[in-house]
């Protein structure tokens, strides 16, 4: 009976004993689980002090790792655009190809700003900027001044145009129409708060108003937001002192001038001047008057200040005439006493 019980006894702890070998196992394996199946682990990837000196990416803010960056393109650095243009996600730059050169850009090929853009070139290479049609003798890091540029490398013959793009200001009548370039499309426009119907791939400013244009890169999804004023209304200059023939035969006052304004005043097709203290011109000549407003809106006025005799002139002919007569005064008296003599 006592034998039959201890069997029994060493039956059961047997049964127990591997009834616990699988989860012995499982515990011993970290990459088996309870169930069988295998799970991959993955080493944390290391950088050896020697290539952490040139890194210049971004770094796990728990570790101070390098972080992990994935190679699909849609997360990845660099993003392609086409025609071997790419996107640099942590400068934010355009990469554009010369060789084995390159020149990073803050726009794309074709876009419009209001904010000034950032230009660079890394390597060896022949660049020039050209501003409304006009080389730039030193190209800044920034570019902020309102224009078109151009921007070339290569040198004589083999010159070739690698972008372009457009900076106007906040205010602006310049602006008739934004053609998107080309990979980004129009996601809303609005014109002084209210949504307006749209194309794809471009925008059309024919009023005046404040247009709010947003709009993304399809290839980078960045987002990119145009804010502008329209402003279609020229000067309201008038000039003071000309005929229905647009001669006058004293000065000529330019009324209406703003503190924004420009203006360019040649004298006589050639000499350039400017207004005097009253907003006048006054010296005989041909006049090509041009005035332009901020938003770039522009007056032209040709006209002519014929011969005059002002106040000074006058004062100045009668003195003339005096010192003559009195000349002529004295040679008559003195003759006279000759002849008594």
């Amino acid at each position: 009976m006592k034998r039959n019980i201890k069997n029994k006894i060493k039956l059961s702890a047997v049964l127990l004993l591997f009834s616990l070998l699988p989860a012995s196992a499982a515990l011993a394996d970290p990459d088996t689980t309870v169930d069988g199946t295998t799970e991959q682990t993955t080493e944390p990837s290391t950088v050896s002090p020697s290539d952490s000196i040139f890194y210049t990416g971004p770094l796990d803010i728990v570790t101070g790792q390098p972080a992990s960056q994935s190679t699909d393109s849609d997360s990845g650095q660099l993003v392609q655009l086409g025609n071997g243009v790419s996107y640099d996600r942590y400068s934010r730059r355009y990469i554009f190809p010369v060789g084995n050169s390159r020149i990073l850009c803050s726009v794309a090929d074709g876009m419009v700003v209001t904010d000034g853009v950032v230009l660079s070139k890394d390597g060896e290479m022949n660049i020039s900027v050209f501003r409304n049609g006009e080389e730039m003798s030193e190209i800044p890091s920034e570019i902020t001044s309102v224009g078109d540029y151009v921007v070339v490398t290569g040198n004589g013959s083999s010159k070739n145009q690698l972008l372009s793009f457009q900076i106007v200001n906040s205010v602006t009548g310049r602006l008739k129409e934004y053609i998107l370039p080309t990979g980004f499309t129009v996601q809303s426009v609005r014109r002084d708060g209210e949504s307006l119907s749209h194309g794809n791939g471009s925008v059309k400013f024919d009023e005046e108003g404040e247009y709010i244009v947003d709009y993304i890169c399809n290839a980078n999804s960045v987002e990119y937001t145009l804010k502008v004023r329209i402003d279609l209304t020229p000067p309201q200059i008038t000039f003071s002192g000309l005929d229905e023939d647009n001669e006058a035969r004293g000065p000529v006052t330019i009324n209406g001038l703003e503190k924004t304004d420009s203006i360019s005043i040649i004298f006589d097709g050639e000499e350039s001047v400017s207004l005097d203290e009253d907003n006048q011109v006054s010296e005989t000549g041909r006049y090509h008057v041009v005035v332009t407003d901020e938003a770039g809106n522009s007056i032209e006025k040709d006209f002519e200040i014929l011969l005059y005799l002002n106040f000074n002139a006058t004062m100045f002919i009668i003195a003339f005439l005096l010192v003559i007569v009195g000349v002529c005064t004295a040679l008559l008296i003195s003759r006279k006493r000759l002849r008594v003599r």
